[in-house]
């Protein structure tokens, strides 16, 4: 899958869990209310976030095959462009924190006797601030979607000359050192979902938070980061070797 499929369908899940959160709360349900909105609050945010993240990635995957590759420097200036306008982040920034700033009204609204229209207006204004960053975003994610395809086909057109040459393709090693990074940011956030439900939802009370998928997760990221770090090991006595 594409990365435009999975920022669509996490901004589309978004789109549908602001509106039922939205008539839940205008309709009076505001038990139902709250337990959707708090979803849908770290749902939106999350996507925000897969924004931000994409952008980040692709970024530095197109400037690593600059330098690797002998590709046409376009490519670069347009990427420099890209990020020069940076609509996405603006966006992405401000929808998240309306929601946020929704969600605290709300939960303030009976502490500190707000009254119950300030919750209601923010929240409708956190909605139109969300559908608009989602638009954005999502027209971010199709043009940088295109230069990554392009700089896919210009890559590919150079490995067909070079098989056509006689030369092998030039593959790219994989750092052991970010690998092993990722997986142990994997292993150690994975409780971060666990933590916030059982130190905010249930405010402390453990026993009723499944430590399930969280601890599987978890296991699999430190395997991930013990077979990074044996490649990494072997990566250096290799080094020490050579010397």
């Amino acid at each position: 899958m594409r990365m435009i499929h999975y920022f669509g369908a996490a901004a589309l899940t978004s789109i549908v869990a602001l509106l039922v959160s939205a008539w839940l709360g205008i309709s009076g349900q505001l038990d139902v209310h709250f337990r959707v909105a708090l979803v849908t609050a770290i749902l939106t945010i999350g996507t925000h976030s897969l924004l931000i993240l994409f952008m980040i990635i692709t970024g530095r995957i197109i400037r690593e095959a600059m330098l690797s590759r002998d590709l046409p420097g376009e490519f670069l200036a347009e990427l420099n462009a890209f990020f020069k306008r940076k609509k996405a982040y603006p966006a992405a920034l401000l929808g998240a924190v309306s929601i946020v700033a929704a969600g605290v009204l709300g939960t303030a609204q009976a502490s500190v006797g707000l009254p119950a229209m300030t919750h209601m207006l923010v929240g409708v204004l956190a909605l139109c601030v969300n559908f608009f960053a989602i638009l954005v975003e999502t027209q971010a994610v199709l043009s940088n979607q295109k230069l990554v395809d392009r700089v896919a086909a210009a890559l590919d057109t150079l490995d067909r000359t070079l098989e056509e040459s006689g030369e092998p393709p030039v593959e790219e090693d994989v750092d052991p050192r970010a690998k092993s990074r990722a997986a142990m940011a994997v292993a150690l956030g994975a409780w971060a979902p666990y933590l916030y439900w059982g130190l905010i939802e249930w405010r402390g009370d453990f026993s009723q938070v499944s430590i399930h998928p969280w601890l599987e997760i978890s296991i699999v990221g430190f395997l991930v980061w013990g077979l990074a770090r044996t490649a990494l090991e072997s990566v250096r006595q290799s080094e020490t070797e050579q010397s």
